[in-house]
Order: structure tokens, then C-alpha cells, then sequence
């Protein structure tokens, strides 16, 4: 985070504050122009903070917030600028999603399929989506959602089951494709997983699993400025 303000009046100091908290002071006359204070989620970092920027180490989820800056002027004005923006801390799935199903290895045609996917911890809450043959699977009498689940530390694992009849119909080359997506959003984390079902004459279906777990990982970074006039 960092702020930058001109010098057509002599600076006196410089807060940041975590919604209306203050963590930070930089006042240049001061003997100890540096000062910070203990507020839950924040550590800054005194050796890569001064008057132009702030450095936080260590953020938790509980660092997300509003985060202001307010910039004083010395005397005779007093005047003083502020600007603020939010910031989010969002915690990306270290494995998953994983699809299973019980002890099942292998299907007949006219037998149902049931799969489970769960997604890794994470926050926000993962969202799963089933692909079959590399087509979304839309319809609701398929596709069954179960409540999420809070673990340790506020993270949150997501559950989505899949139960359809294998038929004819679904099978491509003698392959069925069933994936299991899970997002936090199309820009900060997307990974997948695939389960391969094959199926020889005449009747019995071999399910071979492979599993394949993708994870593109894109890091946003939150930048404001305040800006003295």
C-alpha cells in the first residue's frame, strides 16, 4: 500500500487506519517518525515502510478490511487529504477439487452413476461445476448440492454430487469425460479434476480414474494512493 502527496505545503504526518483503526503514523519532525500499533490481522513491516508506503507481512483472512489514508499538513493550513479502498485476502485451495465414489470400479449400461466432488479448503467458498464430455452439466435432476462446510480458521470445503444413468448416449469413442472444476473466480484460481469411464462390448462398463488436478494461480495486488494538493 502506498500514498503520495506534494510538497506545495510542509508535511506534518501521515495515518493509515483499518476500518477507522489506526495501524500506522509517519510524522517526519518527530524523534521516532515511525509508529505502529497492534490491531488483529495487521503486521507491518517497519524496515520497508516509511512515508511513501507501508508494507504488511503475515496477512490472514482477518486482514481484509477498508483500509484510508489520511495526510496532514503543518502549520498554518492544517489541511489534510484522505482516500481509502478495500482490500481482501482470499486463500487459494492448496489440493483438490476430488471426485470419488464409494468402492464402485465399474458400471453396466442402464446402472446409475453417483460421484461425489469436494473441493480443497479455501476462502471465499469454492464453486464446483460437473463437465461431462467437456459440456457443462445443466440439468438439476443430475447435478445434487449439499451444504458447505466451515473448518478451522474460517476456510470452507464445497460438496457437489453428480448422479445420472450411463447409457449409449454418453459415450464418445468408447469414453465417457466426466470433470469436476473448481473456482474462487475466473481471474484468481480455477483447477479440475478428471475421471475417465471406458466402456468395451458387450456389456460391462471399466471405469478407469485418472485423476488430474490443475491449479493457475494468478495473484491480484491492491494499490492506493492518496494524494495531496
Amino acid at each position: 500500500m502506498g500514498e503520495r502527496y506534494e510538497e506545495e505545503e510542509k508535511l506534518y504526518s501521515i495515518k493509515w487506519y483499518k476500518d477507522n483503526e489506526e495501524f500506522y503514523r509517519y510524522v517526519p519532525s518527530a524523534s521516532q517518525p515511525i509508529k505502529s500499533y497492534k490491531i488483529e490481522g495487521i503486521r507491518v513491516d517497519p524496515n520497508h515502510s516509511d512515508g511513501t508506503k507501508v508494507l504488511l507481512r503475515s496477512l490472514t483472512l482477518k486482514s481484509s478490511g477498508i483500509y484510508r489514508c489520511e495526510i496532514s499538513a503543518e502549520a498554518p493550513s492544517f489541511d489534510s487529504v484522505q482516500g481509502e479502498g478495500r482490500m481482501d485476502v482470499i486463500y487459494v485451495p492448496k489440493d483438490g477439487p476430488h471426485i470419488s465414489d464409494g468402492e464402485r470400479k465399474s458400471y453396466q449400461i442402464g446402472e446409475t452413476m453417483e460421484l461425489n466432488c469436494t473441493s480443497g479448503r479455501s476462502y471465499p467458498a469454492s464453486t464446483l461445476q460437473w463437465y461431462l464430455n467437456d459440456l457443462l452439466v445443466t440439468d438439476p435432476n443430475s447435478v445434487i448440492h449439499y451444504p458447505s462446510v466451515q473448518n478451522q480458521h474460517g476456510l470452507i470445503t464445497t460438496f457437489l454430487g453428480l448422479s445420472m444413468v450411463v447409457n449409449h448416449r454418453h459415450y464418445i469413442d468408447g469414453t465417457i469425460r466426466i470433470k469436476c472444476v473448481a473456482s474462487l473466480s475466473p481471474v484468481l484460481w480455477r483447477g479440475g479434476q478428471e475421471s475417465i469411464v471406458q466402456w468395451e462390448q458387450p456389456a460391462i462398463d471399466n471405469r478407469v480414474a485418472m485423476l488430474l488436478v490443475v491449479l493457475n494461480i494468478m495473484t491480484a495486488f491492491g494499490y492506493w494512493k492518496c494524494k495531496q494538493k
